[in-house]
């Protein structure tokens, strides 16, 4: 019993204070009396998503559906042109310069722009999921790759190893822990850009259901949409995390 707790000990502590953080959320509310057009109770917020459980789930695989693939698609197209041009000085620049433009662009212009091009749909959201998470990749994968000693590379080539070789021995071994940390961190960025992306446009998604009760000043089925987008984040967070731990077990993330 002792080894399961001592095991499992980080995962337990933070249920315990996500736990202890709601109760002190509903204490609150009750001590103070604090109207709920302000601040709604949690103990009603899970009964409004009981209540309401079969509409958030189906506009929550609607966004899940945005971030996975954006996240994917992004992270993907990110590795693969670092490892495409990492040896390429001059087009490693004049690409890193075109994603930082890129990502210079403020969310609310690029939903626009994207929205003139392929409409206000699922496929925009996505394609911007994509276009955000791609820079973080792009670029800390890029990094890796290029950051070996020089004396080290000439030694390796001194010996004949390829640069294929290199690349399989030293290079993408060294760059796995950063690799997956940046796999790990943009699953969040994925959930924020799809999520704000529904904000600024959109017919369904988790967004936009949030907006759309929002106006109706309908807090509880707003507060019900953060918990349902808040849930998944952790989940999705986490998973990947564990992931990441089982493949990298020679370092600690």
């Amino acid at each position: 019993m002792m080894h399961v707790i001592k095991k499992y000990r980080y995962t337990l502590i933070s249920v315990l204070s996500i736990i202890l953080f709601f109760v002190f959320w509903e204490l609150l509310l009750h001590i103070f009396n604090i109207s709920q057009t302000i601040l709604v109770k949690p103990s009603d917020i899970i009964d409004t998503v009981i209540n309401n459980l079969d509409i958030l789930t189906k506009e929550m695989i609607y966004t899940i559906q945005e971030i996975i693939f954006g996240w994917i698609i992004g992270n993907s197209l990110g590795l693969v042109s670092a490892l495409l041009i990492y040896r390429n000085k001059k087009f490693s620049n004049s690409l890193v310069n075109t994603s930082i433009l890129i990502n210079s662009i403020p969310l609310i212009a690029l939903t626009a722009i994207l929205g003139g091009i392929v409409g206000n749909n699922q496929i925009q959201k996505i394609v911007i999921v994509s276009l955000v998470t791609f820079f973080p990749m792009f670029i800390s994968s890029l990094h890796e790759l290029t950051s070996i000693d020089e004396k080290h590379n000439d030694l390796l080539l001194s010996y004949s190893a390829s640069h294929k070789q290199i690349l399989n021995k030293v290079l993408l071994p060294k760059s796995l822990p950063t690799i997956l940390n940046t796999i790990k961190v943009s699953t969040i960025l994925a959930i924020f850009t799809a999520v704000t992306s529904e904000f600024f446009g959109g017919y369904a998604g988790i967004g936009v259901f949030i907006l759309s009760k929002r106006g109706l000043y309908n807090l509880k089925l707003v507060w019900a949409g953060i918990m349902f987008i808040t849930i998944f984040g952790t989940i999705f967070y986490f998973s990947v995390s564990f992931i990441q731990k089982k493949i990298i077990t020679w370092q600690k993330t």
